[in-house]
């Protein structure tokens, strides 16, 4: 081999280990994802199997701690309590007013529709009235005791719901208004993270409010919430197979790597040395 192509080969088998040092380099980076991938897998997995659930234990029987529970003032399925923030806020839902229309349906059995919007409720249960459009700006109010008086049925019955009860607050206090309070996934969340907490009437009949600790109240109980392991169970399996398949693909191919790169060096070994060589015996021919 001629010097010239001597130098060409060791050049191209240069670029050739540069390229497999990046791939590992890559693979290697790949892999650390994955373990961090299989880490949050098992976090996640960990966390569906010891997630717990607030339960609220009333005459009614025991349910899920939900804030009409909390809220509610029937002494068989409610709490009489209500939910403050941290700043004293009285925890409550957007749009406080509606009203509720409950009909029969196809299969007889009661449905109730909350319509917060007076225009769509006049256009939805009075669009034959000549007064509509101005019946739209009327108040849920107004709307619901005109169509108790005027338009009620014993298949239909309509209820105007006030929402945000007086009796939650007393004094100057402000409302929070948060739209996802009646989520109890949320609800729980921040009523077992301290960042609202419940209040009581005081048992002396005045107006106030005085603050309580769910977790000294024999009314609501944390258990473990099982609901969710089996789906958990079979999902932390599935992902994990994948992960260990992915990276089972790429140890393999960080070998074939490792060799070809073992290789390519013993390879440019041989050419530096016929390299050096040529050299040699070039210069000899002019000395």
């Amino acid at each position: 081999m001629g010097l010239a192509a001597s130098q060409g080969r060791y050049l191209a088998l240069t670029a050739r280990h540069n390229d497999l040092t990046y791939e590992a380099q890559q693979i290697a980076r790949q892999r650390l994802t994955l373990a961090t991938q299989n880490q949050q897998v098992a976090d996640e997995y960990n966390e569906a199997m010891s997630n717990t659930v607030l339960l609220v234990n009333v005459p009614d029987g025991s349910q899920r701690l939900t804030y009409d529970v909390i809220t509610s003032q029937d002494p068989f399925s409610g709490l009489n309590m209500r939910i403050v923030d941290s700043n004293g806020n009285v925890v409550v839902p957007p749009n406080p007013s509606s009203i509720n229309v409950t009909y029969k349906d196809e299969n007889g059995e009661d449905v109730t529709e909350t319509i917060t919007d007076p225009r769509e409720f006049a256009n939805k249960y009075m669009g034959d009235d000549i007064q509509i459009n101005n019946m739209a700006n009327w108040s849920l109010e107004d709307l619901a005791e005109y169509y108790n008086e005027n338009y009620a049925t014993t298949d239909t019955i309509v209820q105007y719901d006030a929402g945000i009860a007086d009796y939650l607050k007393s004094g100057n206090e402000r409302y929070l208004f948060d739209p996802n309070c009646k989520d109890p996934d949320y609800l729980q969340k921040m009523i077992a993270s301290g960042e609202w907490s419940l209040q009581q009437p005081d048992a002396s009949g005045s107006s106030d409010w005085v603050d309580i600790d769910w977790r000294g109240t024999t009314s609501i109980t944390e258990e473990y919430d099982t609901s969710d392991d089996a789906a958990a169970e079979a999902k932390y399996q599935t992902d994990m197979v994948e992960l260990q398949r992915i990276d089972k693909m790429l140890e393999i191919r960080l070998e074939q790597v490792q060799t070809e790169q073992s290789a390519i060096e013993k390879e440019m070994e041989s050419v530096k040395k016929i390299i050096s060589k040529n050299i040699e015996s070039t210069f000899k021919t002019f000395t």
